[in-house]
């Protein structure tokens, strides 16, 4: 009788990776931005070098506020003679430097042409800095380019907003709502850079809403562009809102 033990079979790890790698850009194409980014490190942690997984950072971590993560592996990976203009800059944005953002892809515009992610970071970082005219008019060429990816935001009339967030309060529970009473609530197109930087790391530009504890109370700023971007109805709006003020109303208590 032959007792020697049986072949044992696995993956190569050049196999193992491939299928790691894919798993990741799956996960990407669903929304899971930090599940992508756990797999895309496992990769880099056998090899620092991987730039496939260095491109999923980039690009994943910015995407769900991890900026400086973000900026880190695009640099890396341009170090390793990888394209990236547009995923540095859309880290930029996302790690608060929207001026840094909005020279690089003016840059990248005037060379590469017509790019939908492209103008729509342009468009954001022109929102943060108070430039509504000219970032509506960016944010307009992402959408005529690509519909689907960088939709229009729904119109809402400025005396409607109190009345949006009456209801979307009266959605929350009773602590929650109990809470909020003694805030003080103003609407703002976007968030300014001294806002966002108010913490370490700073609140990616994309946030619906921030609260502030202060001497006199707490104040709660609602930021209306990235609130009514894409929403499809009123509803959609409504919920939105009742989610940002809840959010925020956590965030004070801890």
């Amino acid at each position: 009788m032959d007792d020697a033990l049986p072949p044992v079979w696995g993956i190569p790890d050049e196999a193992q990776g491939a299928v790691l790698l894919d798993a990741a850009q799956r996960l990407m194409l669903e929304g899971a931005y930090d599940a992508a980014v756990g797999l895309a490190e496992e990769l880099l942690d056998v090899d620092p070098e991987d730039t496939g997984a260095l491109l999923i950072v980039a690009d994943a971590a910015a995407r769900y506020g991890h900026g400086e993560v973000a900026l880190l592996a695009a640099r890396q990976a341009r170090r390793l003679g990888a394209q990236v203009d547009v995923l540095e800059a859309a880290a930029l944005l996302a790690s608060c430097h929207p001026e840094a953002a909005l020279a690089a892809m003016e840059r990248y515009l005037e060379s590469a042409g017509d790019d939908a992610r492209a103008h729509a970071i342009r468009g954001q970082s022109l929102e943060i800095l108070g430039r509504v005219t000219e970032a509506d008019e960016a944010l307009a060429r992402a959408h005529a380019l690509r519909p689907a990816a960088y939709p229009l935001p729904l119109s809402v009339d400025e005396s409607d907003w109190e009345g949006l967030l009456i209801q979307a309060i009266s959605r929350m529970d009773d602590d929650a709502r109990t809470e909020t009473r003694t805030w003080a609530f103003a609407f703002r197109p976007a968030p300014t850079p001294d806002r966002l930087r108010t913490s370490d790391p700073p609140v990616p530009p994309s946030v619906h809403a921030l609260a502030l504890p202060g001497e006199d109370g707490v104040s709660c700023e609602l930021y209306t562009r990235a609130l009514t971007r894409g929403c499809a109805d009123e509803d959609e709006l409504i919920e939105r809102l009742t989610i940002a003020v809840a959010d925020e109303v956590e965030n004070v208590r801890e």
